[in-house]
């Protein structure tokens, strides 16, 4: 398999996902929500991005805790 049908397969299984397989997280800090089904496109983070894949830089909307500082839970 070649890097590209690799990445289309990837593409198509985040696609195919339902709602049901994301999940949402909390920040413990402030509340604010992260819908991994919703992602974050104003801020460049993909509908479908796993909490896991979202970038260490991350810096929370409502109270600027970055990824790092700041637990979330699975809700």
């Amino acid at each position: 398999m070649t890097d590209s049908t690799s990445a289309a397969s990837t593409s198509t299984a985040v696609l195919a996902a339902s709602p049901a397989d994301f999940k949402v997280w909390a920040c413990v800090l402030c509340g604010f929500l992260y819908s991994e089904a919703e992602g974050l496109p104003d801020m460049g983070i993909a509908p479908g991005t796993r909490w896991a894949d979202v970038p260490d830089s991350f810096v929370c909307p409502d109270c600027s805790a970055t990824k790092v500082d700041f637990e979330m839970i699975e809700i």
